[in-house]
């Protein structure tokens, strides 16, 4: 009696229909994957937004003021200087456990940006990486560039000699008692793009700016009630990005005391709102270089908009549908402007 002895594994189409399960479940998850990574890298970058504002509260329990937003130049004493002046975060490095880094900088010297002897002396901490002033949702930050976050010089713009409308300046300190609108309603610090290693008008990191661009609102204190020659200015930069001039130097160095490198302001809404593709943007005709440039924008990888440290040392996260008068208001240390926390 002939006996049928079992099948022994599958066939073709019961292994196919495995495969495609299994592919579909990756399908399934790979995004869930992804959004507990991100989720894990904002709040890393909360975090370290909370690390600065806590270093700013204890540098000014110490001095009574917030940090300069720019130093004065060590070589001259009588002027600032974007490539030669410190910045708050250099300033608060012992207030934010970096003792280490802020011994090794020599202030009688510049930063070293512009080369010469200061960056033979200040070599030792001028490429150097510290994690805090890095958003790790930016693949870029700390490669060639190294600081994601800036100080709020609020509602002015390319002011490189006076006070702001902000928390920050050059040469002028602000104190508490100066954020008259109230520390819980005003911006302290936010995130930024570092630029793109690829610099070209498809990389949401780099800026604009140029010879191309002239400007509506130069060198004035505040663009309050002045929204359309902002706008005119921002048409003009949408017009020079789409022509590829563009640089990709934003965020490059977390000691430069500059507006593009340490300092921003919150003029255009967050992540460019719906009309902005660039990070930053030059107006003053100088050149291509927008490192220093008159608007500069809070962007990030976050969905929806970026995470912004208050003056009081929370963190909140601004979207970037927020309207522009509301920006505006929370950018300004003494405006008079009630803003509602729902706003944003």
């Amino acid at each position: 009696m002939l006996r049928t002895r079992p099948r022994i594994g599958f066939t073709l189409i019961e292994l196919l229909v495995v495969i495609a399960i299994i592919a579909v479940l990756i399908a399934l998850l790979l995004p869930a994957v992804q959004a507990a990574r991100e989720a894990a890298r904002r709040s890393q970058c909360t975090n370290n937004l909370k690390q600065l504002g806590l270093g700013l509260h204890n540098y000014h329990s110490a001095n009574n003021s917030f940090p300069l937003g720019a130093t004065l130049q060590p070589s001259n004493t009588n002027d600032m200087n974007g490539w030669a002046s410190w910045s708050a975060q250099a300033q608060m490095l012992p207030y934010m456990e970096q003792n280490a880094v802020y011994h090794a900088i020599n202030f009688s010297f510049n930063t070293g940006a512009a080369g010469g002897a200061a960056q033979n002396v200040n070599s030792t901490v001028y490429g150097t990486v510290i994690n805090i002033f890095l958003c790790p949702s930016d693949g870029n930050a700390g490669n060639a560039n190294i600081n994601s976050y800036a100080g709020c010089t609020g509602t002015t713009i390319y002011n490189t000699s006076g006070p702001s409308t902000g928390v920050f300046t050059y040469q002028t300190k602000y104190s508490v008692a100066d954020v008259t609108d109230g520390t819980s309603n005003t911006i302290a610090f936010s995130e930024a793009l570092v630029g793109d290693p690829q610099n070209n008008n498809s990389k949401r990191g780099n800026s604009t700016g140029g010879s191309g661009v002239k400007t509506a609102v130069a060198n004035q204190i505040d663009v309050n009630g002045q929204l359309t020659s902002v706008q005119t200015d921002i048409s003009a930069c949408n017009a020079a990005w789409a022509a590829n001039t563009t640089d990709n130097g934003r965020g490059g160095h977390w000691q430069m005391g500059a507006m593009g490198n340490t300092l921003f302001n919150t003029v255009i809404p967050p992540n460019g709102g719906s009309t902005v593709k660039w990070n930053a943007c030059r107006t003053d005709g100088c050149c291509p270089n927008a490192v220093h440039g008159d608007y500069e924008v809070a962007t990030s990888n976050h969905s929806g908009g970026v995470n912004a440290a208050l003056a009081d040392g929370s963190v909140k996260f601004i979207k970037g549908s927020v309207a522009m008068q509301v920006w505006w208001n929370l950018g300004t240390r003494a405006g008079g402007e009630v803003v509602d926390a729902n706003s944003y």
